[in-house]
């Protein structure tokens, strides 16, 4: 997927998606022991950590998987998501074992993500969603 339009800033990531499903052949090749340990990691965490690109633009917040991550996962054009700034009910930051998080909320679900510079890339959000 080409990079959105009015890129006001972008960061490399890690987003935690709930629908994030190995593919069948990373299925095959990880073994029973690697989907035992994958769906384990995923119930406990609530998700799948999903490496890509997060951007803001001036109208929203999108995360896209990186080349890897497609090339592993089932359906990866489902891994991408887009956030309407005007959407967008609050932003937080929070400490977390390596990489610092944010969590944009809407009225429908939260998206988290983790990335260097994350108290920043916060800051900016809130600023684009507010103008």
């Amino acid at each position: 997927m080409a990079p959105p339009d009015n890129i006001i800033a972008k960061k490399l990531a890690t987003a935690l998606l709930k629908d994030a499903e190995f593919g069948e052949r990373t299925s095959r090749l990880v073994g029973v022991g690697g989907r035992m340990g994958s769906k384990a990691s995923k119930l406990v965490m609530g998700g799948h950590w999903v490496g890509g690109t997060l951007y803001l633009t001036e109208e929203c917040v999108e995360f896209h998987p990186n080349t890897l991550n497609k090339a592993v996962h089932k359906d990866p054009e489902s891994l991408s998501v887009f956030i309407p700034l005007r959407g967008i009910t609050g932003v937080e930051t929070r400490n977390s074992v390596g990489t610092p998080v944010i969590d944009v909320h809407t009225a429908i679900g939260t998206l988290t993500v983790t990335c260097l510079g994350a108290a920043g890339f916060a800051k900016k959000i809130d600023k684009a969603r507010k103008a």
